[in-house]
This record gives structure tokens, C-alpha cells and sequence, in this order.
């Protein structure tokens, strides 16, 4: 299983989601000003650590996909 994080910018958010979590999947080509999908990271802690290295205020994982 792979991992992904969405960087919310006007929010200040970077969540981490499964590559198989359906937001990931319907929005995985957005790219707007307000934000961008990374690509996959093998594992968890992976994009959890880029998570928190993008500074952003809140770092969580998706509360759909990572239950």
C-alpha cells in the first residue's frame, strides 16, 4: 500500500491519505493554486514526515481512508 498528502494551502493543512482512498483517486490530477497531491510514498511514515515538513499548522491523516 502507498501513501499520498494533500497540501491545502489557504487551510494550512497536510493530510496524508492511502492511494486508495477515494478523494485521492477523483482528485489525484488537481493542481490549483490552493493546493496539491504529492506523489505516493512507499510507506506511512514517509509521508507522514513529508507532512510535517511542509510547515503547514495541521498534519493528520484522512479521516475517511485512515480510519
Amino acid at each position: 500500500m502507498s501513501f499520498v498528502v494533500y497540501v491545502n494551502n489557504p487551510t494550512s493543512k497536510a493530510m496524508v491519505h492511502k492511494t486508495a482512498c477515494i478523494r485521492y483517486i477523483i482528485r489525484k490530477n488537481d493542481v490549483t493554486q490552493y493546493g496539491f497531491w504529492t506523489t505516493p510514498f512507499k510507506t506511512f511514515k514517509d509521508a507522514q514526515d513529508y507532512a510535517k515538513g511542509t510547515g503547514k499548522k495541521r498534519v493528520d491523516t484522512c479521516s475517511y481512508c485512515m480510519k
